[in-house]
């Protein structure tokens, strides 16, 4: 990782068990670019009740992301926390309050040649997972990441975690669902085994 101020964070302890390291857009926000402002239809609810059961579980989770806002084109570390806000609290009134919202300023390096903006996003991806697992004191064979991109499962295997890929936006998405939170269990269940 580079410097701690383009690394924007909150922890807290909700859960006990494990970790799951999620991509916060794409997953629990439909868009990875809103063209408008956020809505409650931009909020995946079948992902939201999986997280409340793995929350009834005492699993640790949480969500990274590159940093942006509510509206179009918004970035800052306000317009993070503003978003950061409002989903904190829609999370907690649904009983799936998150660990940890990570976000990393993808335009403190806007000067980068493109060739080397992948890789820049890709380390700083890397450094949020291990940021979250040094955090809750987790190892490698407790911690899950699930994503959407390349580049989120390119990250956890460097950050040496298991990946699991999900995009959840298909037609049976109570299947999908199912088989995500499955694969979380096992893999959680499996690496507390070992560790016991």
């Amino acid at each position: 990782m580079t410097k701690d101020q383009e690394l924007f964070s909150l922890f807290r302890r909700a859960g006990s068990r494990g970790l799951v390291v999620f991509e916060r857009d794409g997953l629990l926000l439909r868009r990875r670019d809103p063209s408008n402002h956020l809505t409650l239809g931009d909020i995946d609810e079948d992902f939201v009740d999986m997280l409340r059961r793995l929350r009834e579980l005492n699993f640790r989770f949480g969500f990274i992301s590159d940093q942006r806002g509510m509206g179009a084109g918004s970035y800052g570390r306000s317009e993070f926390a503003a978003l950061t806000r409002v989903l904190d609290e829609l999370l907690s009134i649904h009983e799936a309050i998150p660990d940890f919202w990570m976000a990393w300023d993808s335009l403190s390096r806007a000067g980068i040649e493109a060739k080397h903006q992948d890789d820049h996003r890709l380390m700083s991806e890397v450094g949020m997972i291990q940021r979250a697992t040094s955090w809750y004191d987790v190892d490698s064979r407790n911690a899950v990441f699930v994503g959407n991109s390349s580049r989120g499962m390119q990250a956890a295997k460097q950050a040496k975690i298991p990946g699991i890929r999900y995009s959840g936006w298909r037609n049976d998405k109570a299947r999908e669902i199912q088989r995500l939170r499955d694969a979380i269990e096992r893999i959680l269940s499996l690496g507390h085994r070992r560790t016991a």
